[in-house]
């Protein structure tokens, strides 16, 4: 199945981009889509234990099964003042 991916902040940077379209496996989660991307990524890797995961616009947890043509949104905290 299609699935489209945003990075926003910290994960953006780690990825050199905003969004990516990847194929994942029928029944797959949201965990195991950002391990497979986090292991091709080291510096995404070292901020996964800080981002939140959504799933067409709702946060979503590490076990949520994705569908196809679903949006996720990798989510680093913001800092600002």
């Amino acid at each position: 199945m299609k699935c489209k991916v945003l990075f926003f902040a910290a994960a953006a940077q780690a990825m050199d981009c905003r969004e990516q379209e990847i194929t994942a496996q029928q029944g797959a989660t949201t965990g195991e889509v950002f391990d497979s991307l986090a292991q091709d990524c080291e510096l995404l890797a070292a901020i996964s234990s800080i981002c939140a995961l959504a799933v067409d616009g709702q946060l979503a947890s590490r076990e949520t099964q994705l569908h196809d043509g679903c949006t996720i949104a990798i989510l680093p905290p913001v800092s600002g003042g």
